[in-house]
């Protein structure tokens, strides 16, 4: 009986090994399985939301509308600009961006500028811009923004080398832009766009000859409103 006990008892050993075995591979691959799906709400919630910062480089052309001061045009004064702009923005998720600008504006000068007369003007702006894309995932992604900033503009003219200096400066009341971007990737898009701002001077400093600056609030009477039209292109890269 001992022998048959020990027998039995191998056989039952025999039998519960491979029991214990087949109950761990079928319980391991429910485990893991469960561990995933229970895994996965987590995993989307770590999910990449792409918010983050993006820089933008434009090229424009600035058409002046309206008075820089009483009596004054804009055109007449500063002329046309060609326009370079960097911006800097902080996209919260794909769509809602907020960013600063600066923009260095080489201007064509007074209309009455000669060959004998020598010319120098440009006009500067930087402030913030909030930003929608309607479409930030597709091909073709539309996009609005409006913004508000502070506007400097100057102008240089003499003869010989003695030049008198203009400068006027003022706030950027509020500008509006739009455009549609073409995304070569996730990352890059290029597009057109154009913007409108609507600004009013409010200091103007002069200097005649090399001589002292003299600055001074223009009075209201004086003041006017004017616009910038710019038409350009714009590369934005996400960082």
């Amino acid at each position: 009986m001992r022998g048959g006990d020990a027998s039995h008892r191998r056989l039952e050993d025999g039998l519960l090994f491979p029991v214990n075995d087949m109950t761990a591979r079928s319980i391991i691959p429910s485990l893991v399985l469960s561990l995933s799906l229970w895994a996965l709400p987590a995993a989307a919630d770590d999910a990449p939301s792409n918010s983050g910062l993006a820089l933008g480089v434009r090229a424009a052309y600035g058409v002046p509308v309206g008075d820089a001061v009483e009596d004054s045009s804009q055109s007449e004064l500063f002329g046309t600009t060609v326009a370079p702009q960097v911006d800097l923005s902080y996209f919260f998720g794909r769509q809602l961006s907020l960013g600063a600008y600066f923009q260095y504006g080489f201007a064509k000068g007074p209309e009455d500028c000669n060959d004998v007369t020598e010319c120098n003007s440009r006009v500067l702006r930087f402030g913030v811009d909030l930003d929608y894309h309607f479409a930030p995932d597709a091909f073709v992604a539309p996009w609005v923004g409006v913004g508000v900033g502070y506007e400097s503009g100057s102008v240089e003219i003499g003869e010989d080398g003695a030049l008198a200096t203009v400068s006027l400066s003022g706030w950027d009341l509020g500008h509006a832009h739009f455009g549609v971007d073409f995304q070569l990737t996730r990352s890059i898009a290029v597009g057109p766009y154009v913007s409108a701002s609507l600004g009013q001077y409010s200091e103007m400093t002069s200097s005649v000859f090399g001589g002292a600056e003299v600055t001074r609030d223009i009075p209201s009477e004086q003041k006017a409103l004017h616009l910038w039209i710019q038409p350009g292109v714009r590369v934005q890269i996400r960082l």
